[in-house]
């Protein structure tokens, strides 16, 4: 069993092996790929305080890109930072979001500890150092990694204020959830699920009181600070309804196709209303392909996949964790399968098509349901077993890392990578 000063030596270098292989390389390419044609153009736009960025009728600045107004500006305001602070270059947009992915480590295990113990944390943040998908959208200009880092911090707070009671963390919660949700729509789930969940809470204690109002109070506020940049510029209350409007009405578009679009449930490449095929997020069995691009007798290319075996380990920890919610009955146990749930299984009455990445924030919580069954393991005559499902995690994760990272191969190469036929 790991002690607390022991686990955090290790975490520190979990941590720097995390930024390490994030950093390796994450400027190639060094053009725009996938979403940076919406996120990074954008946050340049943020940075030069165009005010077209936030008009969902604006052209497109160049061909072939156009701006992203459909998820709130905070990601894009701290890309615009960087932009500002080290050029218009792919350093500038991507550093944030390594930074952001490397933070969920730590998250990681900072929640894990809180919630079961030091052993359980460092295996948590082992697993997610070496899960595929977090690697991949902390290498890109996209909004998933800020979203998800701030999701883990509200949880984080939301606990410590359930063991001492103390108001301000639950202030700090509030503060969390709106830097999520000014981030991505997806942190109004944490908003509802902590929120029902703190109302749970003080319903089975009988200690009623108006202080969990600051949980739905505070983020709305957040939120609208986020719009800073939006208000400086002169626009009015009635530019934020219609913007606001405009991004509700684009994510409830039933029209949409996309040859690797996905609902938590099934393939939907051809939109929802057409022939659907069974691959769950959960099984890893449809990932999206990023980039390719061309080195001269070899290739990079960057597919948005999960490490498939951590993925269907998370299955197998999942309903073992189930059975120990029943048992066990524990305010630490429900907590951590809401978050796991909240942030997938909304998703399958979506009225538009996804992605894999849709899944990125549930996965901190799958690691940690994952890092307590490697406990549970370890604790047994079988803790071998622990040991060698992370190495066999280790090696699946390299393994995988030239397709999740661009890293040049021959060209032929790709089919011994493509496992599944899906996965193409």
């Amino acid at each position: 069993m790991f002690g607390l000063k022991k686990s955090v030596i290790l975490l520190v270098f979990i941590t720097l092996f995390a930024f390490g292989i994030r950093t390796y390389r994450f400027t190639e390419p060094g053009h725009y790929y996938f979403d940076e044609v919406y996120h990074a153009v954008t946050a340049k736009a943020y940075a030069d305080n165009n005010s077209a960025a936030y008009d969902p009728f604006a052209p497109p600045p160049q061909q072939g890109t156009a701006y992203d107004w459909l998820h709130p500006p905070l990601a894009k305001l701290i890309q615009a930072a960087s932009i500002k602070t080290f050029g218009n270059n792919s350093f500038g947009w991507r550093l944030p979001s390594v930074l952001f992915g490397t933070a969920i480590v730590p998250a990681t295990f900072v929640l894990a500890y809180l919630l079961f113990g030091s052993t359980t944390a460092v295996f948590a943040a082992a697993v997610i150092s070496l899960e595929n998908l977090n690697l991949v959208m902390s290498r890109i200009t996209m909004n998933d990694v800020f979203v998800t880092f701030f999701i883990l911090l509200s949880f984080i707070f939301f606990k410590i204020y359930r063991d001492n009671k103390k108001y301000r963390y639950l202030i700090y919660t509030g503060i969390s959830l709106g830097l999520a949700a000014a981030m991505k729509w997806t942190g109004f789930y944490a908003i509802g699920t902590i929120f029902l969940f703190e109302l749970f809470l003080d319903f089975v204690e009988k200690q009623y009181s108006l202080k969990s109002l600051v949980l739905v109070i505070i983020p709305p506020i957040i939120y609208l600070l986020a719009f800073s940049q939006f208000w400086i510029q002169g626009h009015t209350i009635q530019d934020f309804v219609n913007l606001n409007k405009q991004i509700w009405w684009y994510q409830n578009r039933h029209d949409l196709e996309h040859s690797y679009a996905t609902t938590p449930l099934y393939c939907v490449p051809h939109g929802l209303n057409a022939a659907k095929q069974f691959c769950p997020w959960i099984l890893d069995v449809r990932g999206v392909y990023f980039s390719y691009e061309p080195y001269s007798e070899k290739a990079g290319y960057i597919y948005a996949l999960g490490n498939p075996l951590i993925f269907w380990a998370g299955v197998i920890s999942a309903s073992y964790f189930l059975g120990q919610i029943v048992e066990r009955k524990k305010f630490n146990y429900l907590l951590v399968a809401a978050g796991y749930f909240a942030f997938w299984v909304p998703w399958i009455f979506s009225p538009r098509i996804m992605f894999l990445y849709h899944y990125l924030p549930a996965i901190p919580f799958m690691t940690i349901i994952i890092g307590y069954s490697l406990n549970e393991l370890y604790k047994t005559k079988y803790k071998i077993l622990s040991v060698f499902i992370l190495i066999s995690f280790a090696l699946v994760f390299f393994y995988l890392y030239p397709i999740s990272t661009g890293f040049p191969i021959k060209i032929s190469d790709i089919d011994h990578y493509m496992w599944l036929k899906t996965w193409r």
